[in-house]
């Protein structure tokens, strides 16, 4: 199981930076990969991304779900 990480633009005021499981068939088809649960989901206000204006808090909640999702997926979490 692998990871992706996406930034979602809604409706220009809110973003949504996303983490999800993903498998893919790295042999057959490197580059095709299909959902298989969503990790964690957290939307901020578009500005305060574009501007990398987030507090320390979020920046650190964000790094945190990325390092414990990769942990996880490589079977390293204990």
């Amino acid at each position: 199981m692998k990871g992706v990480a996406a930034y979602i633009e809604r409706d220009g005021e809110k973003a949504r930076l996303t983490f999800d499981d993903i498998e893919t068939d790295a042999s057959a088809e490197p580059t095709t990969w299909s959902k298989m649960a969503l990790y964690t989901c957290n939307a901020y206000p578009s500005g305060d991304l574009d501007s990398m204006s987030l507090s320390k808090e979020q920046y650190a909640e964000i790094g945190e779900n990325l390092v414990l999702r990769l942990l996880a997926t490589n079977g390293r979490l204990k």
